[in-house]
């Protein structure tokens, strides 16, 4: 895990409102020693969240699933801390292992409305620590993305994101900034051009660093730490030479870590396509017949309790895995609240499942419980 240098500032103030790199190596750079913790999140702005509401309902939402887990029966108590939001499922890339990028898609394509962002936040904002705004699309395709996360900042929520970048011209990196967003994950995955867009289909690793520097140059005109910037860089077949290129590539962009993320592939075909040759790389153990998670969940998985996902259309699914709403349990648009959705019957029958007859779910096959993501 590298943990690069940050610049000496302060936080930025609350909002008010709803070249190719060179093959010639320098010489080693002295690296800040990360122990690992947290690698998407930033700790301490985390901590800047809690409030005693908050810790109740954590709370109470985690005794909720452990008295679930040992009886087998559903019990509620409290809502989710953690939420991710969809903005929208369009993207400007394809990706070939992304639903999106692929066409797999089956939902319909559309942005958030500000309206049904803004009453959920209304709604349960001082009880949930974190909001993940970004789902299948590329989250700065909603023009209002930037109010987004100023309208949960107000709250003192933890607000991230991931990005392709590609939007963050000088005006829209400056406006990211004075949002007060907390931490931005950009997916930068190869050293060269080629190399990028072998996976990220349509893009341009120029217009992508070129963001980030537009990006680390509003952040000292504000002088804000915020957001921190995480560079990930994706570890496949055709890219893993280049991990040490990306570590020179991250230092000289200025960001504040490198994310080494493996991959996730669906099919045997995509495993022998898609995965470095590197065992340490993978998350899957293949077979010449099965493809296998190598921490594949059991038992019961927290999520169902401690989070879940709301998509740009105002409907609810109890995971992320769950890209093409089949397990849909409720819809923001005709339901009165989100509390009757996230205590619906159908949310109910899902957590029963998942504590009964947890290898009957399919989104859970493919799913590691988010346990070893990152080399």
């Amino acid at each position: 895990m590298i943990k690069l240098p940050i610049l000496p500032s302060q936080d930025a103030p609350t909002p008010t409102a709803c070249s190719e790199h060179n093959h010639s190596l320098p010489q080693e750079p002295t690296w800040k020693v990360d122990l690992g913790v947290g690698k998407e999140v930033s700790i301490p702005q985390l901590l800047k969240t809690l409030t005693l509401k908050r810790i109740i309902n954590t709370a109470q939402i985690l005794a909720s699933f452990i008295v679930s887990a040992i009886s087998k029966k559903n019990v509620v108590w409290g809502m989710p801390p953690i939420l991710t939001i969809e903005p929208t499922n369009i993207c400007n890339l394809r990706c070939p292992l992304c639903v999106t990028g692929n066409g797999a898609m089956e939902r319909a394509n559309g942005r958030m409305d500000f309206d049904t962002y803004c009453r959920l936040i209304d709604e349960i904002g001082d009880r949930i620590m974190y909001i993940v705004l970004f789902q299948q699309g590329e989250p700065y395709i909603n023009r209002r993305f930037n109010d987004f996360v100023a309208y949960a900042k107000r709250r003192r929520i933890y607000v991230t994101t991931s990005t392709n970048a590609h939007y963050l011209d000088p005006a829209t990196a400056e406006a990211t900034v004075q949002s007060g967003l907390d931490t931005m994950i950009v997916s930068v995955d190869g050293a060269t051009q080629d190399s990028y867009e072998h996976y990220r289909v349509g893009g341009s690793l120029e217009k992508v660093k070129q963001g980030i520097r537009n990006l680390v140059a509003a952040k000292r005109r504000h002088r804000s730490k915020t957001p921190y910037i995480y560079m990930q860089f994706l570890l496949m077949r055709h890219n893993e030479h280049e991990l040490r290129q990306m570590e020179f590539m991250a230092k000289e962009l200025g960001v504040d870590r490198l994310l080494k993320k493996n991959i996730q592939v669906e099919t045997l075909e995509e495993a022998h396509e898609w995965l470095p040759a590197k065992e340490k790389f993978r998350r899957y153990t293949v077979t010449e017949n099965e493809l296998t998670v190598k921490r594949g969940g059991r038992g019961a998985c927290p999520r169902p309790w401690l989070t879940t996902l709301v998509n740009w259309d105002g409907s609810v699914v109890p995971c992320c895995f769950d890209k093409n709403g089949h397990h849909t349990t409720g819809d923001l648009r005709n339901t009165a609240s989100f509390e009757a959705v996230w205590k619906s019957g159908r949310y109910s029958q899902f957590r029963q499942q998942m504590l009964t007859d947890r290898d009957a779910i399919d989104i859970c096959k493919n799913c590691n419980q988010g346990i070893g993501l990152f080399v």
